[in-house]
């Protein structure tokens, strides 16, 4: 599936976001995309169990990007995989989803 560039640099109120990150999630007939951050890193920040973040022992720690892909699929069980995309179109990583459905 392609994902298109366009979509990737902007969000749905119209705005241009800077270089950065952005989770896309993969179903059977299409793609939705996430998420935007600046750092891959960043995206642990949804992450926390508390809201709000009091303090930035919250925020889980980056382990890899593939743990990071795999907590985005545990939060959404309906889609079949998971990607990081920079906001130049470059995917950087794509998980899929192996549970039994």
């Amino acid at each position: 599936m392609v994902i298109d560039v366009k979509e990737l640099q902007h969000n749905n109120f119209g705005k241009n976001y800077e270089n950065g990150y952005r989770i896309v999630y993969f179903y059977n007939d299409k793609y939705s995309i996430g998420e935007y951050c600046k750092t891959i890193e960043g995206f642990m920040i949804g992450f926390a169990e508390c809201s709000p973040i009091i303090d930035v022992d919250d925020i889980p720690e980056f382990i890899s990007i593939d743990d990071m892909l795999g907590r985005c699929l545990n939060d959404v069980e309906s889609a079949i995989a998971v990607a990081i995309y920079k906001t130049d179109g470059t995917c950087i990583e794509k998980k899929q989803n192996y549970r039994e459905r």
